[in-house]
């Protein structure tokens, strides 16, 4: 079983709805996922109440709880126990010793992050965190790190292009996430591929949004599994 954990020291950086849209694109390519809640404002629980009311949630993925270290390494357990390809833990806001009991369980760990001048240097300081941490662990061949840009606008002006290259020197992911209606809306709407297919048979304009989502969502869940299920050449 492969965990992964989001996580950002700055608050809307995106980092639940990232996790959201993985296990909306994880579980429509039919890979069992289970998620653990570690954020204290509970906002999967809020996320499958919700989608639940709209008919969009798939029972097959449990929310385990983490909100304390030892709970948190009891689900992993758990989790695994049932046969979950991933799982996925949404952490708390900044550090805590909760947060590092996630990271060092991890195979990988996101750092969403938005393209403002307040965001890149908290995503900065995240991964310094978390690289420090790794090597003091003795985890640097095991656990990966990479950053996510997330809430990327439509139009990319000058000022945002050059705080986006302030991030060329670390690991990128390829997906990019954009600014979409979808996904503002996601904790409302429920998991994506099952919103996305209740709006495609109600209009094909409704689910337009949401098509464009589902699309990025499915290039970073490719992107995840080809870095941690890499195929083994045939010999």
């Amino acid at each position: 079983m492969e965990v992964v954990s989001f996580v950002s020291f700055k608050g809307g950086a995106g980092k639940t709805t990232a996790l959201e849209m993985l296990c909306s694109a994880l579980l429509a390519r039919r890979k069992p996922v289970a998620l653990i809640e570690s954020d204290e404002n509970a906002p999967l629980g809020q996320w499958r109440e919700n989608a639940r009311r709209e008919e969009t949630w798939d029972e097959a993925c449990r929310i385990y709880p983490g909100g304390s270290p030892q709970l948190l390494l009891e689900s992993i357990v758990t989790a695994e126990a049932a046969g979950n390809d991933y799982l996925l833990i949404d952490t708390q806001g900044g550090g805590s010793e909760l947060n590092n009991a996630a990271i060092v369980n991890s195979s990988l760990v996101i750092v969403p992050t938005a393209i403002t001048a307040a965001d890149i240097p908290r995503c900065i300081d995240t991964v310094a965190f978390l690289d420090e941490l790794r090597r003091a662990e003795g985890l640097e061949n095991s656990l990966l790190i990479a950053i996510l840009v997330t809430r990327f606008p439509l139009a990319l002006n000058k000022s945002r292009q050059e705080t986006l290259d302030k991030l060329s020197d670390f690991p990128l992911f390829q997906t990019i996430i954009r600014e979409r209606d979808a996904l503002a809306g996601i904790e409302d709407t429920g998991m994506l591929h099952l919103a996305l297919a209740k709006r495609a048979s109600q209009s094909p304009i409704l689910a337009t949004h949401f098509r464009s989502a589902m699309k990025e969502a499915t290039q970073f869940a490719e992107e995840i599994t080809s870095i941690l299920e890499p195929v083994e050449p045939v010999s």
